[in-house]
């Protein structure tokens, strides 16, 4: 599902398509993405010329995020990495500032000038970035310390206190595949992404009839702040005289 050129940029063309290096006679459109031939038709990944990460899909610069990132005053510099979990490339942005920062209000500004898939899942937050022995930016170092950042996530677990706490709470576990979720766990602490957060807005309209949308997330994004939200707005939702949470029965 490609065109054969740039409409009326023939220089743009000839920069982008080239000749097959596998038949003379078929065209190649350079993406920007690096390979190798490991054998007779088959061609290896091995990355990218230019800093663009693909990420749930979407092609993003992460060039981009770290503009928009300082333009919180409090941030003097951000630099924006992929990073691995569960097996799923999620984007983690570390911000180099001397103040204590509410991560809340970082994504909701971010939510204003760019797309939900490009708000980073991870803040962290550093006074000085690491350094190589050579004084250049230490990566590596970066990405241990995602690994190590257990003080973003919420370690104090928090029951479901009513009805639908506890169904926001049985949305969460089933779409993140995790379990136990508190109600003060942040979503995107937890593995929560921007197609999971996609996800999560489809089966709450489904199950308990209400409306809540994306930029919400970044407001409230904790089953807490989400129940009160949906509580506070949604004339609509009618919560059952107990509200108590469903208990699970066990054969005696």
């Amino acid at each position: 599902a490609l065109a054969s050129g740039y409409h009326n940029q023939p220089e743009m063309t000839q920069e982008k398509f080239k000749p097959s290096f596998l038949d003379e006679t078929k065209t190649l459109f350079r993406t920007g993405d690096l390979g190798k031939q490991t054998a007779p038709g088959i061609i290896e990944f091995m990355g990218r010329k230019d800093n663009q990460v693909k990420v749930n899909g979407y092609r993003i610069d992460p060039g981009e995020i770290e503009y928009q990132s300082t333009r919180y005053a409090p941030i003097e510099r951000a630099i924006v990495l992929p990073v691995q979990v569960n097996n799923q490339t999620q984007l983690s942005a570390y911000c180099q500032t001397d103040k204590t920062l509410e991560i809340a209000e970082i994504r909701e500004l971010l939510a204003k000038f760019l797309p939900v898939y490009m708000i980073p899942s991870y803040f962290i937050f550093l006074k000085q970035f690491p350094l190589t022995r050579h004084g250049k930016l230490d990566l590596h170092s970066l990405r241990e310390l995602r690994e190590t950042g257990k003080s973003l996530v919420n370690s104090n677990y928090v029951a479901p206190r009513n009805y639908l706490e506890s169904n926001l709470v049985s949305i969460w576990e089933k779409i993140l595949s995790k379990h136990p979720i508190g109600i003060f766990d942040n979503f995107f602490e937890i593995g929560g992404h921007s197609l999971l957060l996609s996800r999560v807005v489809t089966r709450v309209h489904k199950e308990l009839n209400v409306s809540v949308k994306l930029a919400d997330f970044f407001k409230v994004p904790t089953i807490a702040g989400l129940a009160t939200l949906i509580s506070q707005t949604q004339y609509n939702y009618q919560e059952p005289i107990s509200a108590i949470p469903p208990q699970k029965s066990y054969p005696m």
